[in-house]
């Protein structure tokens, strides 16, 4: 469930156009990242478009999971094989500029990702920046 003060950041979007109608390709999106559709990220991505999301904290723009394509997938694919990050991360924003957003799927916890502090990120050390997706998407708008 949704929490009430994140609902209420999500209803401002709605003049984004930022809701989505059917849920049918956002489910094929989530099982093909291997994420459970109810989970945090699942809910949100199965009722609404993050892509059309505004932010006031944030310059980078979520990707979205299905409509005209996967662009989650294809970060994910690019951030395992070409940055050679651990398989539990998903990277569901733009990587322009050499660094992203990553959800770990086991824990649901978001990083703040920075491709120059590669190295301190792959020894296991830092936390993550948000405990939850829910927790990140509140700061992302707010």
């Amino acid at each position: 469930m949704i929490p009430k003060n994140l609902k209420e950041l999500l209803d401002l979007q709605e003049k984004n156009h930022a809701i989505r109608p059917n849920d049918a390709q956002a489910k094929t999106g989530l099982k093909e990242l291997g994420l459970d559709e109810n989970s945090e990220f699942g809910l949100i991505y199965r009722h609404y478009y993050p892509s059309n999301f505004q932010s006031n904290t944030s310059y980078e723009f979520l990707s979205d999971i299905a409509e005209p394509y996967n662009e989650v997938l294809e970060g994910t694919r690019f951030a395992h094989e070409t940055w050679e990050l651990p398989g539990k991360f998903i990277a569901f924003t733009s990587m322009q500029g050499e660094g992203c957003y990553l959800l770990d799927r086991n824990t649901g916890g978001v990083w703040d990702f920075d491709l120059a502090e590669r190295k301190q990120f792959m020894s296991g050390t830092p936390s993550p920046t948000w405990l939850s997706f829910y927790e990140f998407l509140a700061w992302y708008l707010s």
